[in-house]
């Protein structure tokens, strides 16, 4: 036996010992600092999460990691398919000048682009400048606009002087083929980006059909009840909306999901409420289960006429949801697969996958971070979840397809509610 490495022993003990407790220094606050935002998620987690039980132990987990490379490490990948989320949470928006915009390659220019205005925020310094959907920026304080530096020239900063411009089709001649040019129109002066709040209940408006049919058209961006303030604001306008619709002998229903941002499962219950047939009123719309931590908090969400009081069930006939591929897919497929079992509901544009789950916002103001994990199945009258299924469109159409009819929400003539139309006519 070797007893010199036997009295080595006690030796190493005394100096990790004398490590740790080096000059009296606590080390154990800085690893706390490192660690609190992973030890937050993976708690929430522990408790919340539909798939807790999954979680690896907490001894063997790297809580030193980025918090999304953390989520990822710990989520369960076989039914999460990366639908939980975790973001740095801002009190306020950031700053913007309030629109959206896709890119289009000149045609009369190799390397130059053209930003086609897709979405406009209200009160915001587009919409202070007279900027439209539809609109075409030429160029951004007299630069070019190209792939390369797009992002730059229209990152949120100070003002801006924008070159607008109009689409129009060159007819075919005898020596071309017919083409398109965008011609300037005007010069919108942005003043410097700032905070703006994006209302979900962007546009709503109502249309009459060349055979008299009335259609309630709404453009909703997220599924959202209200603010932290005021937790009811953005269901009171949609009953307003309802009253409008309902004093205009609405039938017919078109819900434009296109720039939907995702939003809450549960604060689709009012909209879903307002739109479905009289007769579906105190059934069924939507079944929440939740882990067997929290079963308690399984529910039953039915189509509620108090729930509407102050504004109108619609008993609407026939509804039509539009989605893009800039659709978020996190509330608008559970939302239809609950519609579904009424048979009254078209899909136009293109394919949304329905997740069949429900993902809870958890905010921590003290780090800054928020935490939306997914803590609940979804499923219709019928049981159905439609988890990782795909609905397709009845009518697949892209709001690009046709560049000159690429026009302001509500515009009959705009090219995915001028198809819409034309299906409820005919």
């Amino acid at each position: 036996m070797n007893f010199k490495n036997i009295y080595l022993i006690p030796i190493y003990f005394i100096l990790i010992i004398f490590n740790l407790c080096s000059c009296g220094v606590d080390r154990w606050p800085e690893y706390a600092n490192q660690t609190a935002k992973d030890q937050w998620i993976y708690d929430v987690m522990s408790e919340d999460y539909l798939w807790y039980y999954t979680l690896p132990n907490s001894n063997s987990v790297n809580f030193f990691q980025a918090p999304s490379t953390f989520l990822q490490s710990v989520m369960y990948r076989d039914e999460d398919n990366l639908y939980s989320k975790v973001d740095t949470f801002y009190s306020t928006p950031l700053p913007s000048y309030g629109f959206e915009y896709i890119l289009e390659k000149s045609n009369s220019n190799d390397t130059a682009y053209y930003a086609l205005v897709n979405y406009v925020l209200p009160d915001s310094p587009a919409s202070e400048a007279n900027l439209k959907r539809g609109d075409w920026i030429m160029t951004v304080n007299n630069k070019v606009i190209t792939n390369a530096n797009a992002s730059t020239l229209l990152e949120p900063n100070g003002s801006l002087e924008l070159a607008v411009g109009k689409y129009e089709v060159v007819p075919a001649t005898e020596e071309s083929s017919a083409t398109w040019k965008v011609t300037e129109s005007f010069t919108a002066e942005l003043s410097a980006a700032r905070s703006i709040v994006d209302n979900p209940v962007h546009y709503y408006t109502t249309l009459t059909t060349e055979t008299g049919i009335k259609v309630g058209y709404l453009v909703y961006g997220e599924f959202l009840a209200g603010t932290s303030s005021n937790p009811n604001l953005y269901n009171d306008q949609l009953l307003e909306m309802s009253n409008e619709f309902h004093q205009q002998n609405v039938t017919h229903f078109i819900l434009d999901l296109r720039y939907n941002t995702g939003g809450s499962f549960i604060d689709s219950h009012c909209l879903a409420s307002i739109i479905a047939p009289t007769e579906a009123l105190g059934g069924t719309f939507a079944s929440l289960t939740y882990n067997n931590k929290n079963s308690n908090k399984d529910n039953v969400m039915t189509y509620s006429q108090s729930l509407i009081n102050g504004g109108a069930n619609l008993n609407i006939r026939q509804g039509f949801i539009i989605t893009s591929s800039s659709t978020s897919a996190s509330v608008a497929g559970s939302f239809l697969n609950c519609l579904s079992p009424l048979q009254r509901w078209a899909l136009v544009g293109s394919n949304l996958s329905c997740w069949g789950m429900a993902s809870q916002q958890y905010i921590n103001h003290d780090l800054s971070w928020a935490f939306s994990p997914i803590v609940c199945y979804v499923s219709n009258s019928e049981n159905e979840t439609g988890q990782t299924g795909t609905f397709k469109p009845n009518l697949s159409i892209s709001e690009t397809k046709d560049l000159s009819t690429f026009l302001p929400f509500g515009n009959p003539k705009e090219t995915i509610l001028s198809a819409v139309i034309d299906l409820i006519d005919n």
